[in-house]
C-alpha cells in the first residue's frame, strides 16, 4: 500500500479548510438570516444575521435545538413544519421566537430539507408588524375622525333643521300675528282697523288711477232687541251667520269688514254706483231669505239688514265724505222701514 506523505495531507487539508471558507463565504451572503439544522434539529451552522436576530452565538447555538427558542404554544406548528419540509416541500410559517431575554420576536420561516439538513430562512417581521400597527392605529385615528366629522354635520344638520323650523314657526306666528292685528275676533272677517287702512289705500288709488269706487254699510235691523230676547250666545251666531252671508253675497276682490258692533262694510272695488245697489240688494235679499232661531219674535216679523250705498265721485273727495255718504244713506234706508237699500 502506497504511503501518504505529510505534504500531499497538508495539501488535502488546505483545500477542505478552503471548501468550509467558501461555504461559510456563501452563508454570509445571504441577506436574510439563515441557518442550517440536521435532522434532529440542531444547529450545525448560522450565519451572522440569524446570530444578531436570535441573540445568541454559533456556539451556544451549538449546543442548542430549534425548539429551544420557540415559545411552548408554537411547537406543534414547528413540528408540522418540519415534517412537511421532510415531506419535500418548500415551507412556509409564520411564528414566534425567544431571545436569551424571553422577547418574542414574531417571524416568517422559509425551509427546505435536503440530503439530510434543514436549511431555514427567516424574516424578521417587527419592523413590518410595527409599521402595520402604525397604519391601524392611523386608520383607526382616521375612521375616528370621520365618524366625529360625520356626526358634527348630523348634528350640524339637527341644528340647521331646527333653526329653519323655528323660523318658520317665527313666521307663522308673525303671519298670525298681523292676520289677527287685521281680524274680527268673534266673525273672522277684517275688523274695523283693516277697514280704515285699506279704505285709505283704495281712495288714494281712485285719486291717481281714476276707476270706480264704492262702500256699503250694513247694519242689523232691531239686533238689540234680537240679542236682549235670544241671548248674547244666539246673538254672536247670527252675526257670523251674517258675516258669511255678506262675504257671499259680495266680489271675490271686495272687502267685508265688521265695521263695530252689529254694523259691517264692504269696499266694492271697481264698481259703479248702478253696480253696488246690485250688490247690496243681493246681500239684503240673502240674509232676509235665510231663516235664523226666533227671529219671528223681531219687530218686523224677520232678521234683516239695512244697507247704505256711497260712491266715490265729487263732491265726495276723501274717505271721511265716502264714509258719511254711506252712513246717511244708511239712516235714509232704516228711516224707510229698514230691510232696504239706499244709495
Amino acid at each position: 500500500m502506497k504511503s501518504v506523505s505529510i505534504i500531499e495531507i497538508q495539501k488535502k487539508v488546505e483545500i477542505l479548510e478552503k471548501e468550509l471558507n467558501l461555504k461559510d463565504l456563501i452563508i454570509e451572503a445571504f441577506p436574510d438570516p439563515f441557518f442550517i439544522l440536521n435532522r434532529k434539529g440542531e444547529f450545525l451552522k448560522a450565519n451572522s444575521k440569524a446570530m444578531q436576530l436570535l441573540g445568541y452565538s454559533f456556539s451556544e447555538l451549538q449546543k442548542m435545538d430549534l425548539i429551544d427558542i420557540i415559545p411552548i404554544e408554537e411547537l406543534s406548528s414547528i413540528k408540522s413544519f418540519l415534517e412537511e419540509a421532510k415531506g419535500g416541500k418548500d415551507v412556509k410559517l409564520r411564528t414566534e421566537i425567544l431571545s436569551p431575554k424571553g422577547e418574542r420576536i414574531s417571524v416568517e420561516c422559509f425551509g427546505k430539507f435536503k440530503e439530510d439538513y434543514f436549511f431555514i430562512t427567516i424574516r424578521d417581521l417587527r419592523e413590518s408588524i410595527k409599521t402595520q400597527e402604525e397604519w391601524e392605529r392611523i386608520k383607526k385615528e382616521l375612521q375616528e375622525k370621520i365618524r366625529e366629522r360625520d356626526q358634527y354635520v348630523r348634528e350640524l344638520q339637527i341644528m340647521k333643521d331646527l333653526f329653519r323650523e323655528k323660523v318658520n314657526e317665527i313666521e307663522k306666528m308673525r303671519e298670525e300675528a298681523i292676520r289677527l292685528s287685521y281680524t274680527d275676533d268673534l266673525t273672522g272677517i277684517y275688523n274695523h282697523r283693516f277697514f280704515i287702512q285699506q279704505l285709505a289705500l283704495e281712495v288714494e288709488r281712485q285719486k291717481r288711477y281714476p276707476a270706480p269706487l264704492s262702500l256699503l254699510m250694513i247694519d242689523i235691523d232691531y239686533f238689540k232687541h234680537y240679542n236682549d230676547t235670544n241671548g248674547h250666545l244666539a246673538g254672536d251666531q247670527a252675526l257670523k251667520a251674517i258675516s258669511l252671508l255678506i262675504q257671499r253675497g259680495v266680489r271675490q276682490t271686495d272687502i267685508v269688514a265688521r265695521y263695530g258692533g252689529e254694523e259691517f262694510s264692504a269696499i266694492l272695488i271697481n264698481a259703479t254706483k248702478e253696480k253696488a245697489l246690485e250688490i247690496a240688494e243681493r246681500i239684503r235679499r240673502g240674509i232676509a231669505e235665510t231663516n235664523f232661531p226666533n227671529e219671528a219674535s223681531q219687530p218686523n216679523g224677520d232678521l234683516t239688514v239695512s244697507i247704505g250705498v256711497a260712491t266715490f265721485s265729487p263732491p265726495i273727495s276723501t274717505l271721511t265724505d265716502l264714509i258719511r255718504k254711506a252712513d246717511h244713506a244708511l239712516y235714509r234706508a232704516k228711516k224707510a222701514g229698514r230691510n232696504r237699500v239706499e244709495g
